[in-house]
């Protein structure tokens, strides 16, 4: 039977990364809790053991070589937008064999606001013009530079429920950072 995950109540911590520490790399992430989950990957927060710094982890099951391709292609073009200001750094990304299916880890800068949730929150309060065409130039500015990469990647979802942000403060002219963590490619404004 097939089961929608948004639709059905999780029990914390089980069949999940939750409470566990992972390596990536040089990184040795403590897994704190699921920041979004897609049909393909879940994305977690993690505290680097040594530093503290917060990252987000997506972790992916590959049960077959297609998609282990894919989960290849997706660092490639992380790794090719790299020096983009409007791209989330890739800091690590690992894949385990795990006998029948190989494990991926991506570990990405974390951001800890979902959009949604700040837009819905902000109570009667509006954006001003001014605040919201910077949003949108920093979101065309980072879909622009994948178009230009040869061959051009396409985006599969820009949108509001998997765009995390932190909004600069009302007084202050400063971008605003958004990041997609689900879909095939990271995207940051900054």
């Amino acid at each position: 039977m097939w089961r929608l995950k948004q639709f059905m109540p999780k029990e914390q911590g089980v069949g999940t990364l939750e409470g566990k520490t992972v390596e990536v790399g040089s990184l040795k992430l403590q897994v704190r809790s699921v920041i979004a989950q897609g049909g393909f990957s879940c994305v977690y927060l993690a505290k680097e053991a040594q530093t503290g710094r917060n990252y987000a982890v997506k972790h992916i099951i590959c049960n077959d070589l297609e998609s282990l391709d894919l989960v290849k292609k997706e660092v490639a073009v992380m790794k090719a937008l790299r020096e983009h200001p409007n791209v989330v750094m890739l800091h690590a990304q690992v894949v385990y064999d795990m006998g029948r299916t190989k494990e991926c880890f991506l570990v990405m800068d974390f951001c800890d606001k979902m959009l949604a949730t700040v837009l819905e929150n902000r109570g009667a309060g509006f954006y001003d013009e001014k605040q919201i065409l910077l949003m949108f130039r920093e979101i065309c500015n980072a879909v622009y530079a994948m178009h230009c990469q040869s061959p051009p990647i396409a985006h599969r979802s820009v949108c509001v429920c998997v765009c995390a942000c932190a909004l600069a403060s009302s007084q202050t002219d400063s971008p605003t950072v958004f990041f997609f963590y689900i879909t095939f490619f990271s995207c940051r404004l900054a």
